[in-house]
C-alpha cells in the first residue's frame, strides 16, 4: 500500500475519536502507524502527510498518552514542523560528523527560529506524563524553542512541584532549552529551582550517566547561574558545599570545565568554589599517581585547562 493510501485510512480512522477504545479501530491505528513509522524511518527528508496530521495525532494522544508508538510519530511530526533544531541545527541537512561538534558549539541558536503557530500544540499533555520517553523529552524541547507559548507554559512547570519527580536524566535538557531559548533577566527567589540546581550538579558528577547528559548539567547550571542573579549567592553557596562533599576518588572533566567558565564569568564571587574544586582535584590526581588506577585522560586534559585560568584569576 502506498504511503498516501495509508495516509487516508489514518485519515478515517480518526475522524470520530470516540470510537478509540474499540479493539479494532486500536489494532487498525496501530498498523497504519507501524507503515507510517517505516515510511518515515526510510527518509530523512521532511514530512507534510505526517505533519499535516499533527493535530489530530495529539487529539489522539490526550486519549492514549501511554502509547509509545504514537508519541514516536508526534516527536517527529513535530521536528518536521519546526524550522530548525535543537541548538540551532536542522535534521537532515546533511552536515559533516566531524564539523557537528564545532557547529553545535558555535552556531547562534535563535538565528533561524521562527514562532509555530499553526498546530496548536499543548505541551502541558507531554510535561504532565508522569514517566517521561526520549521522544517526550525531544518533543518538549523542539516546543520551548518554537513557541512563546511553550515557553511560558514550561517556565510554570518548572516552578512547580510536579518538576521536582522527574530525574536529573530526563529533566536536565528541558531545564538546558528553556533557559537557552527563553529572554529573561530573572525569576526571583524561588527554591524549586535550587533544587533543580543540586541535582544538576550532582549530574555533573554521575560517572554512570553519559556523557552527553554531564554535558546538558553543565550547560544548564552554567545558564541558571547566568540568568538568575538574585539567586546567584545561594547557587554558588550550594555549589560550595556540593564539592566541598564530593567523594575523592571520582572527578568529571565536565565539572572542570564548568569551573573553568565560573572563573571566567565570576572571577570574585567564585574565588571559594573554586579553592576547594582545585584541592579536589589536586587530590584525586595525586591519589590516581600513586594508586593503580588509569589516568582519565578527558579528566586531565580539562584540569590543564583549568589551572592556568585559576593563577591569572588569583593575581
Amino acid at each position: 500500500m502506498a504511503y498516501e493510501e495509508v495516509l487516508s485510512v489514518l485519515d478515517q480512522a480518526l475522524l470520530d475519536l470516540s470510537f478509540i477504545e474499540e479493539e479494532g479501530i486500536l489494532n487498525l491505528l496501530r498498523t497504519v502507524f507501524l507503515a507510517i513509522e517505516r515510511h518515515v524511518n526510510a527518509t530523512a527528508d521532511d514530512v507534510p502527510g505526517l505533519r499535516l496530521r499533527l493535530p489530530q495525532l495529539l487529539s489522539l494522544y490526550s486519549q492514549q498518552p501511554n502509547w509509545v508508538l504514537l508519541e514516536r510519530l508526534i516527536a517527529r511530526a513535530v521536528d518536521s514542523a519546526f524550522t530548525a533544531w535543537i541548538d540551532g541545527i536542522r535534521g537532515g541537512d546533511g552536515i559533516s560528523s566531524a564539523l557537528q561538534p564545532f557547529i553545535l558549539t558555535s552556531f547562534s541558536r535563535w538565528s533561524n527560529r521562527l514562532e509555530y503557530r499553526n498546530e496548536g500544540l499543548d505541551i502541558a499533555v507531554f510535561l504532565k506524563c508522569p514517566e517521561w520517553t526520549p521522544h517526550t523529552i525531544s518533543i518538549i524541547k523542539s516546543s520551548i524553542y518554537a513557541s512563546d507559548s511553550s515557553r511560558q507554559v514550561t517556565h510554570t512547570f518548572l516552578e512547580s512541584g510536579a518538576s521536582l519527580n522527574q530525574p536529573a536524566l530526563n529533566l536536565a535538557p528541558v531545564l538546558w532549552s528553556w533557559l537557552d531559548a527563553s529572554d529573561i533577566s530573572d525569576i526571583g527567589s524561588n527554591r524549586t529551582w535550587r533544587h533543580h540546581f543540586n541535582k544538576l550538579t550532582a549530574g555533573i558528577m554521575d560517572t554512570q550517566a553519559p556523557q552527553s547528559h554531564r554535558l546538558t548539567c553543565r550547560r544548564a547550571i552554567f545558564a541558571m547561574i547566568q540568568k538568575l542573579p538574585s539567586l546567584r549567592q545561594e547557587l554558588l553557596s550550594d555549589l560550595l558545599t556540593y564539592v566541598k562533599g564530593m567523594s575523592p576518588d571520582i572527578l568529571t572533566p565536565e565539572m572542570l570545565r564548568f569551573g573553568k567558565h565560573l572563573i571566567e564569568f565570576l572571577p570574585g564571587e567564585s574565588d571559594g568554589f573554586a579553592s576547594s574544586l582545585l584541592e579536589h582535584a589536586l587530590g584525586w590526581i595525586s591519589r590516581s599517581f600513586a594508586g593503580s588506577d588509569l589516568l582519565e585522560a578527558r579528566t586531565v586534559k580539562a584540569l590543564g585547562a583549568l589551572l592556568p585560568v585559576r593563577t591569572i584569576f588569583a593575581f
